[in-house]
């Protein structure tokens, strides 16, 4: 039996999914991201996860999608496959996703970390969108996504001209937000994680939404939003709770109510 390319974890409150398919340096295939997709809607539902982490092996985070199982699907194949849509499932996650990035982190991996919304990551990891050296172009919201975390310069000579980052560029670039040492990436991830996992899971959540929501709209649609998020969290229980435990100078024990 061959062995699982995705693999789940819990730590607590924070659980994390393992990309594990070291030989292909976890190029996505389908399998693979349908395996992670379910993997995190199961996260989403549960109410004693409040974090998730997704990490890949010290090689690669991911290297990009399966280029072999790509190359031999036909225009009409590729378009009604729903490959490129999986990301979207991914973007829809509702719980708080931090990337661990370690070693190789192009293509559609890179796709896949612009989606999470953390990114650290540790010396030695390299970014880049390299489609148009083998004739195609990103095709699961790298042009988007990457244009509004580094700009459109630095996104079109990446994608033009194959630039990549390394990861002291990512972080200053805006693209990751921590850079550690090798091998760290993976515990740094978790430990962040783990202080979202402190925080009314709610309001993170809610939270979450309103920053998102300001690559969807203009300042002042995306203002009105977050006011009513806010409004909507005053009748929560965990709202309550919080100004109680400042009040008491204590700790406060959120529920997710």
């Amino acid at each position: 039996m061959s062995e699982a390319t995705i693999l789940s974890r819990r730590h607590g409150a924070v659980a994390q999914v393992v990309l594990n398919r070291p030989a292909k340096r976890n190029a996505l295939d389908w399998p693979m991201l349908d395996g992670l997709v379910t993997t995190l809607r199961g996260f989403d539902v549960d109410p004693d996860i409040r974090a998730a982490v997704i990490s890949g092996e010290p090689r690669a985070f991911a290297a990009g999608a399966d280029i072999g199982a790509l190359g031999e699907a036909s225009a009409m194949e590729l378009y009604r496959s729903g490959f490129s849509e999986q990301w979207d499932a991914v973007a829809a996650i509702e719980t708080p996703i931090v990337a661990a990035v370690s070693g190789y982190c192009l293509g559609g991996g890179l796709e896949l970390a612009l989606i999470c919304d953390i990114v650290v990551c540790e010396r030695g990891a390299v970014f880049g969108l390299p489609e148009a050296a083998i004739g195609t172009l990103p095709g699961a919201g790298g042009t988007q996504r990457l244009v509004r975390a580094v700009g459109k310069s630095l996104a079109m000579e990446m994608i033009l001209a194959g630039r990549r980052l390394d990861a002291e560029e990512a972080c200053r670039f805006g693209l990751a937000s921590t850079l550690v040492e090798a091998g760290a990436a993976e515990a740094e991830a978790l430990a962040l994680a783990g202080r979202i996992a402190e925080r009314a899971p709610l309001a993170a959540r809610f939270a979450k939404r309103a920053v998102l929501q300001s690559f969807e709209t203009p300042l002042s649609a995306g203002i009105a939003f977050e006011r009513a998020l806010s409004a909507l969290m005053a009748a929560s229980e965990d709202r309550a709770e919080g100004m109680r435990a400042f009040a008491e100078k204590r700790t406060p024990r959120f529920t997710g109510r």
